[in-house]
């Protein structure tokens, strides 16, 4: 390592009077290389002991065991063979097989060997063509060692800063700076963008079922818009970095990725994104351990703490692969034709800044902190063009997410977290809460799944089981639920009641898909969603309501609301905007627009 680093010194100021890299100095005779080292000896010495404490970690048990037996067999073997055969001497033989612990004190130094420390080194010394044989076959050894070592490293194309890291010189992590990251959610609801393009991101996460290869090859997920089938979206998988989309054989490495943890990442993503003075507009950054926290994962006693950051840090490199493409049909042109806008682009830009030790392979295996930093995607402002004003206006259409929701356990409640979810996402537009369960079933579930549970009697059974846990679950979060009458009490969770004998003959999984049930998310949710639905006035009423305002001040804004007696998170709930974007009128660092101004104006009876 010591020739390689002198080496590239050599190179990167041109004095280097060899082209070949001595990658093989250890492998090879020295000779070989014209390379003089010109390090000295105590900074040597400092090198080889980080080298070897990266080192032996990294070399299995049964390496070190391979390489004594080795030893013991080839020794064993030279006395059986000697003009005079003597037994193998106890103190040798316990030496041998200590060799693991001896090699992890210096892997490279023979000079230290416990042989010659021994009592009776004496007796090595005098023969002297035994000890070259055995230092002969201890080379033979530490080139294995040396070849393991080297089998993952890349070392023709490392570069001088990476090898730095390696030998443990002054140049690290440490001396680059900690971004500067957001404060936590510390409010048990968030609010969280609804509209499609971040609804169908979700299930392409959690319906991984649904993915196919469309006519190009290309991984694809759609989207198809309930009101107006022209209108989709798609989405697919690019590497990390990278705008090239995937064919599907290669994208499923990618999508098998996604999952639970994604999921909740994108809706801590989009919570802070929410939570900007401007949404969608500027980046953040966040710590992998304040994600953990938010997720529950601070009380798990099962996962050390660095393997804990990793799977945010997964999570998140996953999330950098998601495109999303929107293609919106504004209407026909002059000459018949369909104007519509089709952005594509990433859904989060993450850059993944791991902080912790260099092992000898260049990785950070065991993070102290892994920070994260987010921008949305530059798709949505494409947006703001013509085509696209309706996309626009969908950037600001949200609800809200209970937190207790990130805590939910995938392993033990997967159903409720689906359910949860899907709620949750749906909430703004269906604010009565009413389903059919099969309705919900269908969006949370393969379609084989409800197909067996419906053919066969046990999976019907474990089916309406999950079912009943999850609502018992929601229910112990504070979830409203209420059962419609045909739901009846005996099909209800928690009901000891059997079937009544004089209902129809029909399977209590049918019983339970044609059932209908009211879910509402927690309070205060409901009623901060109800105050952002307006009821719709006729085209006279509107007309009558609309007037000209100008100069809205920040002391005007602060006024009207501490009247109201409302805080800045209920006036921004009335208003669709974050409570961020409030502070910063009433601070008079922003200017509300025209037609917020309006909203401001009669939600707080502000006169001009």
């Amino acid at each position: 390592f010591l020739k390689l680093y002198e080496y590239l010194l050599n190179e990167e100021g041109g004095n280097s009077k060899s082209k070949q890299l001595p990658i093989e100095i250890y492998l090879e005779e020295a000779e070989k290389s014209k390379i003089k080292l010109n390090f000295t000896k105590a900074k040597i010495k400092k090198v080889v002991k980080h080298l070897t404490s990266k080192i032996t970690p990294t070399i299995k048990d049964e390496m070190w065991e391979e390489a004594a037996e080795e030893l013991l067999v080839y020794e064993l073997f030279e006395l059986a063979n000697s003009k005079q055969p003597e037994p193998l001497p106890p103190w040798l033989e316990k030496c041998f097989l200590k060799i693991p612990k001896i090699f992890i004190a210096d892997p490279f130094d023979f000079s230290n060997f416990e042989l010659i420390n021994s009592p009776n080194h004496k007796e090595i010394y005098e023969n002297h063509i035994f000890y070259q044989k055995l230092a002969f076959a201890l080379k033979r050894v530490s080139i294995r060692i040396v070849s393991d070592i080297l089998k993952d490293l890349d070392l023709s194309s490392i570069t001088l800063t990476n090898l730095d890291l390696v030998l443990g010189f002054e140049k690290d992590y440490k001396s680059n700076p900690i971004p500067v990251t957001v404060s936590r959610l510390t409010n048990a609801n968030i609010a969280v963008p609804t509209f499609a393009g971040f609804g169908s991101a979700i299930t392409a996460q959690i319906r991984k079922d649904l993915w196919y290869e469309d006519s190009n090859g290309l991984a694809c997920f759609k989207y198809q818009a309930k009101g107006n089938p022209q209108n989709y979206i798609e989405h697919y998988i690019s590497n990390s970095g990278d705008i090239e989309i995937l064919p599907l054989e290669q994208a499923e490495q990618i999508i098998d990725k996604f999952g639970f943890n994604t999921v909740k990442l994108h809706l801590i993503f989009a919570a802070h994104t929410m939570d900007q003075p401007i949404p969608w507009w500027g980046k953040f950054s966040l710590k992998a351990s304040d994600v953990i926290k938010y997720l529950g994962w601070d009380k798990r006693t099962d996962l050390p703490v660095h393997q804990k950051l990793n799977e945010i840090a997964k999570a998140a490199y996953v999330l950098d692969c998601l495109l999303v493409k929107s293609v919106w049909v504004e209407g026909r042109n002059k000459k018949g034709g369909i104007n519509a806008s089709t952005p594509t682009g990433r859904m989060w830009n993450v850059v993944v800044d791991p902080r912790g030790e260099l092992n000898i392979k260049g990785k950070i295996e065991k993070p102290e902190e892994v920070y994260i930093t987010v921008q949305p995607g530059f798709i949505f402002h494409s947006f703001l063009n013509k085509a696209g004003s309706k996309l626009r206006e969908a950037l600001y259409q949200f609800g809200y997410l209970a937190q207790d929701i990130l805590k939910i356990d995938p392993y033990h409640d997967e159903l409720a977290l689906r359910l949860a979810i899907h709620l949750t996402m749906e909430s703004r537009v269906h604010t009565s809460g009413t389903y059919r369960v099969e309705t919900l079933l269908k969006h949370l579930l393969p379609h084989t799944k409800m197909d067996k549970a419906r053919n066969d009697s046990r999976r019907g059974y474990d089916l309406k089981q999950r079912w009943d846990n999850a609502l018992k679950l929601l229910i112990n979060l504070r979830w409203q639920v209420q059962f419609d009458e045909s739901y009846p009490k005996w099909l209800q969770p928690g009901s000891k009641l059997g079937k009544p004998s004089n209902v129809r003959k029909m399977k209590i999984i049918e019983w339970l898909l044609q059932a209908k049930i009211t879910i509402q998310p927690p309070e205060p949710i409901p009623e901060l969603i109800s105050a952002k639905v307006k009821p719709k006035l006729s085209s006279s009423k509107k007309k009558k309501k609309i007037k000209t305002v100008t100069g809205i001040t920040s002391d005007q804004i602060r006024k009207g609301r501490t009247a109201k007696g409302w805080s800045q998170r209920k006036l921004a709930g009335r208003l669709g905007v974050s409570n961020a974007l409030v502070g910063y009128w009433e601070k008079g660092k922003r200017t509300p627009s025209d037609e917020m101004e309006k909203k401001l104006r009669a939600l707080l009876e502000i006169e001009d």
